[in-house]
């Protein structure tokens, strides 16, 4: 086994260099032995080494977290997975009157709900957690309940919503108070203002142009502007992504699992609501570039549930400004991984989760880190091509409708915040939740970002519309890759006429 956590850690040392990452934090338990816990590379940009008490993002690993912090208050007889979340948030609604009034919070956990992404509905919006759940009725769904996995952090927002009702606590505290420390976990922080400010915490960074691979730059931690850190207000969204931990931290999380929900000789969370957590609620496709060595994919409660080479393994990704993480547990060999680096969009901690679990099969066909890195490549390609498919191929030899001052203006849609499209020395500039974007002309009255490298992704395209007076009045744009998500109509304000 010593020998697993030597390779373990000489493969993440030399895939460093190979992948343009700053640093790692890793975590390999087996047997009820810590393995490896520590850190490999640099935590920032000058000479301070990662460790095992250095801070990362994890993101969306939270929602292991959300899903077993409402397992705490179903072990005290506080929750129930299968009552409709209206009876927990009387003014709860959706945009859909029987999903309002029989969706529950197992459907939520599971990504189950109908909700696609909306994504841009929250990420940067400045939206407080209230209003971001008023707007929630404004949000159209993209499919009927329960049929098919649509990944959303809306989801786990309406969960962190229903903690916070049953708790009578603010998520981060509960989550905090009734969980990581009971755990042990007293480095781990809930709110994402602590984990700016630590004294050892790993820094984000990017790579050095959009949707490549090579060189690092740092990047911005992620803040969103209904943060305020005096009022101790989190995240709008903190219950879908909100903790930062360590290895050290990390190995009594996986330690937690591997027990079936005991600390010590205390029973956190009751066995079954734990073997809950950990069961296949929805299906959620093959293994694409994982397969054949993943089968059987699906959704559980906080968890992605794969049969690997024939073992049951519960896994997580997560992805925040600068920071890539993903935890995994496969049972049946008392095995736990946690990898995270600062890196955005990287999938190294992938490769090395998946190779983890190799050498502890004595499997050697993975090739994981060739594999994943020619997959990343792949993924950035395929954002590009997306976004630019929405505009299709441009018509040569046409022009805008009308002079691009016409376009400019505020644009409104419910559950969204608005679009301001200005014009200055005959070029046009979007202003989207606090992002800002050139606009080039695509063909007829459709634009398409342009940079500069932000939260927009290039080649995202705007179509303008004029009312039956001829003066531009809206401009609808695709906000989402789910099947039967329309693209978003936004209105031009009165005052912009």
């Amino acid at each position: 086994m010593h020998d697993i956590a030597e390779t373990l850690r000489a493969c993440a040392q030399e895939q460093l260099n190979a992948w343009d990452v700053p640093s790692l934090s890793l975590c390999l338990v087996k047997d009820g032995k810590t393995l490896l816990c520590g850190g490999v590379g640099l935590r920032d940009d000058s000479s301070l080494p990662a460790d095992g008490k250095t801070l990362y993002q994890i993101a969306s690993c939270t929602k292991a977290f959300t899903a077993t912090a409402a397992a705490v208050l179903a072990t005290e007889g506080k929750l129930d997975f299968d009552v409709p979340v209206i009876e927990y948030l009387p003014s709860f609604r959706l945009n859909d009157r029987y999903a309002t009034e029989n969706l529950t919070l197992r459907d939520f956990l599971s990504h189950r709900s109908g909700l696609p992404r909306h994504e841009y509905a929250w990420y940067g919006t400045g939206f407080t957690r209230e209003q971001l759940m008023k707007n929630l009725k404004d949000l159209p769904l993209s499919a009927p309940i329960r049929y098919r996995f649509q990944y959303s952090n809306f989801n786990y927002l309406i969960a962190g919503a229903v903690i916070e009702a049953v708790s009578g606590l603010p998520f981060e505290d509960f989550l905090k108070e009734k969980l990581l420390l009971p755990l042990g976990m007293a480095r781990s922080e809930t709110y994402l203002s602590a984990m700016r400010g630590a004294d050892n915490a790993a820094l984000p960074f990017d790579h050095d142009r959009e949707y490549t691979m090579t060189g690092k730059r740092r990047i911005p931690f992620y803040r969103s502007p209904a943060e305020d850190d005096e009022g101790r207000i989190g995240d709008p969204t903190a219950a879908a992504g909100c903790v930062c931990s360590c290895a050290e931290d990390m190995e009594k999380w996986l330690r937690f699992n591997l027990n079936r929900g005991k600390v010590g000789e205390r029973q956190l969370v009751r066995g079954d609501l734990m073997d809950l957590l950990a069961t296949s609620h929805i299906d959620t496709g093959d293994g694409g570039a994982y397969g054949p060595q993943r089968a059987m994919t699906s959704y559980g409660l906080g968890w992605s549930l794969y049969s690997y080479r024939g073992h049951k393994m519960l896994e997580h990704g997560g992805n925040i400004n600068g920071f890539t993480t993903s935890t995994a547990l496969v049972p049946d060999l008392d095995l736990g991984v946690f990898v995270s680096a600062n890196m955005n969009v990287t999938l190294l901690p992938d490769a090395l989760v998946q190779t983890a679990v190799d050498l502890a099969l004595g499997e050697t066909d993975g090739d994981w880190f060739r594999r994943l890195k020619a997959h990343n490549q792949a993924m950035f390609e395929g954002v590009v091509s997306f976004f630019a498919a929405f505009g299709g191929e441009a018509v040569p030899g046409t022009k805008p409708s009308h002079a691009l001052s016409d376009y400019a203006g505020v644009y409104e849609a419910p559950g969204y915040r608005r679009f301001l499209i200005e014009e200055k020395d005959g070029r046009l500039t979007a202003d989207f939740n606090h992002f800002f974007v050139g606009l080039k002309h695509h063909h007829y009255d459709t634009f398409s970002t342009d940079g500069p490298i932000g939260e927009l992704p290039a080649g995202l395209t705007l179509t303008f519309a004029a009312d039956p007076r001829g003066a531009v009045s809206a401009l609808s744009v695709t906000l989402g890759s789910e099947k039967g998500l329309k693209p978003i109509v936004f209105t031009k304000s009165r005052s912009s006429f």
